[in-house]
């Protein structure tokens, strides 16, 4: 009963955004998110505690997402799914019938860190690709990578990551995928604006960007305006919340009022990384925070 009661208040609240002519479109169906401006969606790892002891089995995720947060876009981290199944194809095609039955939009991989130098290039885009081929298997259209830039020379950086990741965005692209670069690997990729120098100078069409708040280093407004020309997807990171329900490391306001003046169209997936609240409260915070940022902007 609490659940369904928890669902009817959320998408009660997501109307009266829509109706109160905001200028964002919040939908939450993965059938009519494409036609939406914003759509909120869920990343695995947020329930990372409830997946290690056990009370959330990974192939339950889509379902619980939906029944619990009333949520229908949804992420996969490797790190959610169990190890000897990774590459075991009835299982990622159980997950696909899983997220399809719940009616889910299964959108994204969260895969590893690219790493760009000479010597370890080859061995990392190695897991990059096999995570290219479960992300095919998932049908999951994005794969998240970190990318890790060496060193602190912009340029040096900049010509080493490009080498790196123009055969694999060639990969990507044949396979259907869009590579989703996520700051965070190292500390020139920790720059928004070092990101997207990236993605200007390759400019191929299946590589773009993934902001994550959390992960920005350098600034993280500056950084977000820099990355959203080239941005697929954007991570909505959470850490702790204030008396008035508000994220004391940014101000989500001044973010999401940079994304509703952006051209950005897409997904706003939350992920909750913090522990002074437990997953389900922390998401729900989470969601509220967000809705709440929207409304106003």
């Amino acid at each position: 009963m609490q659940k369904t009661l928890n669902r009817r208040s959320f998408l009660e609240t997501s109307s009266k955004i829509l109706l109160t002519g905001s200028a964002c479109s919040l939908s939450l169906h993965a059938k009519h998110h494409k036609k939406m401006r914003f759509t909120l969606g869920l990343s695995q790892y947020s329930l990372r505690a409830l997946l290690k002891d056990g009370s959330l089995d990974p192939l339950d995720f889509p379902k619980f997402t939906v029944d619990e947060f009333g949520i229908h876009a949804i992420d996969l981290w490797e790190g959610g799914l169990p190890k000897d199944k990774l590459d075991d194809s009835k299982y990622l095609g159980k997950m696909r019938q899983k997220a399809d039955q719940a009616g889910t939009d299964l959108f994204l991989l969260m895969s590893g860190a690219l790493d760009s130098s000479a010597k370890k290039r080859e061995a990392s885009t190695a897991k990059i690709s096999a995570s290219f081929n479960r992300a095919v298997q998932l049908g999951a259209p994005m794969v998240r990578v970190f990318l890790k830039a060496p060193g602190t020379d912009p340029q040096a950086g900049l010509k080493m990551s490009l080498e790196a990741l123009k055969p694999l965005a060639d990969e990507a692209a044949k396979k259907n995928l869009t590579i989703a670069i996520e700051p965070g690997a190292s500390s020139l990729s920790q720059k928004g604006a070092f990101l997207a120098e990236v993605a200007t100078k390759l400019k191929h069409p299946a590589l773009k960007l993934m902001p994550d708040f959390g992960k920005l280093k350098d600034n993280v407004y500056k950084g977000t305006q820099a990355m959203l020309p080239h941005t697929v997807t954007i991570s909505c990171k959470m850490h702790s919340f204030d008396k008035e329900g508000n994220q004391p490391d940014f101000n989500y306001h001044r973010l999401m009022k940079m994304i509703k003046g952006s051209k950005y169209k897409g997904i706003l997936a939350i992920e909750w990384e913090g522990s002074a609240l437990e997953p389900i409260p922390g998401v729900k915070a989470s969601k509220k925070l967000i809705e709440k940022s929207l409304a106003a902007a």
